[in-house]
């Protein structure tokens, strides 16, 4: 399990080491300085799920220690996205409840500027990483913790910031932020957790250098064919309340592409699931009564593109699911798309419903 758990790290890591410090542009350096921010939040627990209705009565504090590479504008991208800034973030959970513990998380990252101004800026951070958990389930000494099933899991983060420059190599900000822990059903139990939290946070640049910003305008986006994507994938899960055999999911979807711009491409296509851990769990509830286990969905969604990276976005329905005591017909997936060649990726991505995690699907995409 831990091995799954990260391999998508590395895939995150992959992506978010290539960081800040900048020079001319005949020197061909990527980066244009680095930066250190400290961060603050408290808020609270979101309930999801009737089953942790008694954990979400706390309210936890957190704080983060975020190293940032800043892009310099010699690559295309850079430009494109307004200079965005990679760090990998080392961040202290406290939830204040003895049922949860605490958390360390290590979380790769990227700053997105959807307004730079001379004093002021707003900003947009995501980030995916693995989190540490000290008080998980457990069957004999902890039974109330039906939210984080294993010791290690995924962590998710989402932020709007507001930035303000106080002197040249000194900011402030105010931020809210959006937390998600969960295994993707590895380990059961796994109803998740997820935190919306608000809080303030310096930030002190270092070796900060100029920006390349070239002369000529941008290239105005040339509209692409549509295309055609499969991707056979697998994911792991357990059944019931933990300590059982993880029990596998072969899935195949099939995707109609269009890049719409630079940074956007939109998909639509059908997503199929042969899923062992439904089978084994009709057979326990129904006595060998002979229900369909697979699975057919619709689903549609966007990946933002950054140089060689996709974030994938998707809502789902399934269209054809005799067996309905599992799961609803509405679900979404989140995940990340490394393309090795312009044909393939790697791909890791989320399965939820409403947030409650299903499971992660690992596979290679394929452009046709």
């Amino acid at each position: 399990m831990r091995l799954k758990l990260l391999f998508l790290l590395a895939i995150v890591l992959g992506t978010s080491t290539t960081m800040w410090a900048q020079a001319p542009l005949s020197a061909k350096k990527l980066y244009a300085g680095s930066l250190l921010e400290f961060s603050f939040y408290h808020g609270m627990i979101l309930m999801h799920d009737e089953k942790i209705r008694h954990l979400v009565q706390s309210h936890p504090s957190a704080a983060k220690l975020n190293y940032l590479l800043r892009t310099s504008g010699l690559k295309t991208w850079h430009q494109l996205y307004g200079f965005p800034e990679f760090g990998v973030a080392l961040e202290y959970q406290h939830y204040r409840h003895p049922s949860l513990g605490k958390s360390i998380s290590l979380i790769p990252n990227l700053n997105l500027y959807v307004y730079r101004g001379r004093y002021s800026s707003v900003l947009g951070n995501m980030g995916v990483g693995i989190a540490y958990h000290t008080n998980p389930y457990h069957r004999t000494y902890n039974t109330k913790n039906l939210a984080l099933g294993s010791t290690l899991s995924f962590a998710l983060n989402i932020a709007l910031k507001y930035q303000r420059r106080l002197s040249t190599d000194l900011a402030a900000g105010a931020f809210v932020h959006l937390n998600h822990y969960s295994n993707g059903g590895l380990k059961k139990p796994n109803s998740g957790l997820n935190l919306v939290q608000g809080g303030f946070y310096l930030r002190q640049e270092f070796q900060r250098c100029e920006i390349y910003k070239p002369q000529n305008e941008r290239a105005a986006f040339q509209p692409k064919k549509t295309y055609l994507t499969v991707l056979p994938s697998i994911s792991f899960k357990e059944l019931g309340r933990g300590g059982g055999v993880l029990h596998s999911s072969y899935n195949l979807s099939l995707h109609l592409n269009k890049q719409v711009s630079h940074l956007s491409v939109l998909n639509f296509g059908l997503d199929a699931y042969w899923d062992i851990a439904r089978k084994k769990w009709i057979a326990q509830m129904h006595d060998g009564d002979e229900v369909d286990y697979k699975t057919i969905a619709l689903s549609g969604g966007h990946e933002l593109m950054i140089n060689k990276v996709a974030f994938l976005t998707q809502l789902g329905c399934h269209i054809y699911q005799p067996y309905k005591g599992l799961y609803g017909e509405l679900f979404q997936k989140y995940g990340l798309r490394v393309y090795v060649h312009p044909q393939l990726a790697v791909s890791g991505s989320l399965k939820s419903y409403l947030g409650k995690a299903e499971h992660i699907e690992w596979g290679l995409l394929l452009k046709l």
